[in-house]
């Protein structure tokens, strides 16, 4: 009687990508912790955020009125989160200039896992929490006189989700472009103020003269805000939403192709 020998199963194909999104899922993971231990900065977030709010939306509405049909309050509240979620998502790359100014990079760098996960994980817990952000600032839309639908307010967060997607990454790209964590910052303070207010967040761009029109169509935040304002209020925006939408998803293709050549294997 002979023995049967059983041949082992051979690994499973997708065992490298089930390595890559845990190690994704863990990096992540450690970023939130960090930003929820970190209540301040939250706290600081919202303030900000007020700020906008009573001052733009609330301030101004009773000096303008209304945007065509739209309050006034209404019509910059679209705008008023898109700047919320690109100032975040574009500073997350600081966190990643700060893990590599202790060492910390270098320690995960080690780990048996493609080195895109580092910044696809930072990507992730930053885009994340700010989309958890933009739903409960669209839960109290309505106080500002936007008529909110359970569509509406779906649309308008898979717009802002992709924003803080696409502004992550350009964070990241700039974090490891720049290696000096103050000339990232400084680059990023610089950079920030002409790309929040050039992208019509907090004005209506069909009333832009024909130069500045122009320079707003170069701000990669004016398509996030013109797609994000159409699905919020229902309303024509500076271009077709498929252009916008289009443009972004260009945008996106584009920095994760930087992305991972700067990020190396």
């Amino acid at each position: 009687m002979t023995a049967t020998t059983v041949a082992a199963p051979p690994p499973a194909a997708d065992q490298p990508l089930r390595t890559a999104l845990r190690a994704v899922g863990v990096i992540a993971h450690r970023d939130l912790l960090r930003q929820v231990k970190r209540p301040g900065m939250l706290l600081s977030q919202a303030v900000q955020l007020l700020f906008f709010v009573l001052v733009y939306a609330v301030g101004f509405n009773g000096m303008i009125g209304s945007v065509g049909s739209v309050p006034f309050s209404a019509y910059v509240l679209p705008g008023i989160i898109a700047i919320q979620v690109v100032s975040i998502g574009v500073a997350s790359g600081q966190t990643y200039a700060w893990d590599r100014e202790y060492g910390v990079l270098r320690e995960l760098l080690v780990a048996p896992v493609p080195r895109i996960c580092l910044p696809l994980g930072k990507i992730a817990a930053g885009a994340g929490m700010v989309t958890a952000q933009s739903a409960v600032m669209l839960a109290f839309s309505p106080l500002t006189g936007v008529s909110l639908t359970p569509g509406r307010f779906t649309a308008a967060l898979g717009c802002y989700a992709l924003a803080a997607v696409v502004f992550s990454v350009i964070g990241l790209c700039l974090a490891t472009v720049i290696e000096r964590v103050q000339t990232l910052q400084a680059t990023v303070q610089l950079a920030m103020f002409p790309m929040l207010f050039l992208s019509g967040s907090v004005f209506s761009p069909q009333d832009a003269p024909d130069w500045l029109a122009w320079v707003m169509h170069l701000n990669p935040m004016t398509y996030a805000v013109d797609l994000a304002r159409q699905a919020l209020l229902g309303t024509g925006g500076l271009l077709p939403w498929w252009t916008d939408l289009c443009v972004l998803g260009a945008m996106l293709a584009a920095v994760l192709a930087l992305l991972r050549i700067r990020s190396g294997r």
